[in-house]
């Protein structure tokens, strides 16, 4: 009996250790990877104007992320900031070059919805370009400018 308990145990053990979850590739320590280890700061969203909220989270995503760096680091850096970062499916319509992947956050506050994206323009594995957008939509609208809800 002793020896069926401690079979069971180890094939238990065993069972556990191989569902443990391993790091992803693109887990990759934010000074490692030259990013900032701050949380990103969206400033006084909730008392600031749209203009200054704007410009503040402009300026902090253009030092954050230089050209150069490693596409899959920013965007780790970008999730643990609570963004949800997707491929951009959307059709160039010819007037400039579309982002490859657009990180976008919302908060909802005071009958009014702010979003932020960060608007990743990568070549291959690294970073070209990275550019910070806001917007602030109030009342019942049904579609905010950058696609939250109005």
């Amino acid at each position: 009996m002793k020896r069926v308990m401690k079979r069971a145990l180890l094939s238990a053990v065993w069972l556990v250790a191989a569902c443990e979850t391993l790091p992803a590739s693109d887990a990759v320590a934010p000074e490692a990877a030259g990013i900032a280890s701050a949380p990103i700061e969206l400033g006084d969203w909730r008392n600031a104007t749209e203009a200054a909220t704007l410009a503040a989270f402009e300026q902090q995503i253009g030092a954050r992320y230089a050209q150069g760096m490693a596409a899959s680091a920013v965007r780790a850096d970008l999730r643990r900031n609570d963004f949800a970062c997707a491929a951009n499916t959307m059709p160039s319509d010819g007037r400039g070059d579309p982002p490859t992947q657009i990180c976008r956050k919302t908060q909802t506050a005071n009958n009014c919805t702010h979003t932020w994206q960060v608007h990743l323009f990568e070549n291959g594995e690294t970073v070209e370009r990275a550019r910070g957008i806001y917007d602030r939509r109030c009342g019942s609208g049904t579609d905010g400018l950058l696609g939250g809800p109005g």
